[in-house]
């Protein structure tokens, strides 16, 4: 009995034994995964730190596969691979030695600027970031131009004409204007055929043309059709935008025949497939043909843009608030201002909801708005005129904070203060104003 009980006492601990054995592998094993974790944990944590566009390229392409280099290393014992990874982990994160990784690839990488196409819809905080992406794209311009590769400077011209467009369509030409200048040197490095360059000139004559220096743009759109006709090849798709812009061009020198002869000739090009081209083409020859003095024909055209942007874009898409905008302003410069409220009120609500009561856009509305109510006849026709000169005069000191005095808004809301009685007009400088809003 007592031998059959010792037996059983000694099975027992033999169990015990083995259980806590099997226990103890068990939590090893789980103490060893988690420990291996650990470095990639301090390496999420030092991504952190990195610019959003660089992360990828840095933590997965560069220090992940750092990492489990170093801990797939047979040579040397677990422990140490362990306390190697989680060591160089720790430097990257605490010493910010992913700060400085992005600091050297920053100089030699254009930032991409995908997402960023339309800038004028962003939340603030977007909108930050698109201004800390073209800081950086100003940085690397200041480089000579021999210190780039031809690749790195193809990017980099190409993504700088990429934020100059789209600081245009915000009503940013100044900036625009900037970049662009910037950029030609670095342009005349490359073959005097490059795509690259040739971008990088259409988007400086187009914040040119849309500052009131419509005689140069049109010299520098005039040249730059003829190299891309001999590039591209004279009709080809890739000279639409050029030739799009020598037309407004030509509106804007006061030869409004030319344009709608060159808008028509466009129109009849550009397929059903680029139908953003096509509108675009669409609303600038409907301008045109009411500065000829057709304006049923005009009329009929802004219905069939701002139908197809309604459907295509929706009704606070920024084109299509355009669209509204240039036949609300149409109907005040033909003096129907009751019409022109019927458009413009509703129109500035829905401005003021997408891109906020500050923007050039915004105001732009705002002006012709009160233009239009100063021009309906009432029997407080007086009181009218009264309110449209006070909101004028905030505009302008608005549009001259923001744009200056010069800007081609700001002096012709100047001229509508001195028609309408408010002050004297802006002295002509010999710069023409805009005939209409972005299209």
């Amino acid at each position: 009995m007592n031998t059959a009980a010792a037996m059983a006492g000694a099975v027992v601990a033999l169990l015990g034994t083995a259980a806590g054995l099997v226990v103890s592998d068990l939590l090893s094993q789980e103490i060893r995964a988690r420990l291996l974790h650990l470095p990639f944990l301090i390496l999420r944590l030092a991504a952190r730190q990195l610019p959003a566009e660089l992360r990828t390229e840095i933590h997965e392409e560069t220090w992940l596969p750092e990492v489990h280099h170093i801990l797939g290393d047979e040579a040397t014992g677990p422990l140490t691979r362990l306390t190697e990874a989680t060591r160089l982990a720790l430097s990257l994160w605490l010493r910010g030695g992913g700060r400085q990784m992005a600091e050297a690839l920053t100089a030699v990488t254009p930032p991409s600027l995908a997402g960023f196409e339309d800038i004028r819809a962003l939340s603030p905080a977007r909108r930050r970031a698109f201004g800390e992406l073209t800081a950086r794209l100003h940085d690397m311009l200041r480089h000579p131009a021999g210190a780039l590769d031809r690749d790195v400077a193809a990017r980099l011209l190409t993504a700088t004409a990429d934020a100059c467009e789209a600081y245009i369509d915000d009503r940013d030409e100044t900036t625009a204007r900037s970049l662009a200048e910037a950029a030609r040197p670095l342009a005349g490095s490359l073959h005097p055929d490059h795509p690259a360059g040739l971008g990088i000139r259409r988007a400086h004559a187009h914040a040119l043309l849309q500052l009131g220096d419509s005689r140069r743009a049109e010299a520098l759109l005039r040249e730059l059709a003829a190299d891309e006709a001999r590039i591209l090849g004279p009709g080809t798709p890739g000279t639409f935008p050029t030739r799009r812009l020598l037309g407004w061009a030509l509106l804007r020198e006061g030869r409004p025949r030319e344009a709608e002869a060159e808008f028509r000739s466009l129109a009849a090009r550009v397929p059903p497939s680029a139908a953003p081209l096509r509108l675009h083409i669409h609303c600038m020859l409907s301008w045109t043909l009411f500065r000829q003095g057709r304006r049923p024909e005009a009329e009929n055209g802004y219905h069939s843009v701002i139908a197809s942007r309604l459907r295509r874009l929706g009704p606070r898409h920024p084109d299509t608030l355009d669209a509204r905008h240039s036949m609300g302003k149409m109907l005040v410069l033909s003096g129907e201002g009751e019409r022109a409220r019927e458009v413009l009120r509703p129109l500035l609500a829905d401005r003021r909801r997408v891109l906020g009561a500050r923007h050039p856009d915004t105001l732009e509305t705002r002006k012709y708005l009160a233009v239009a109510r100063a021009l309906m006849p009432s029997r407080t026709g007086g009181i009218a005129r009264r309110r449209a000169l006070r909101t004028l005069r905030r505009i302008a000191r608005a549009q001259t904070g923001s744009q200056g005095p010069g800007h081609p808004r700001t002096r012709d809301t100047r001229r509508w203060l001195g028609t309408l009685g408010g002050e004297p007009a802006a002295r002509d400088t010999g710069v023409r104003p805009a005939p209409g809003p972005g299209v």
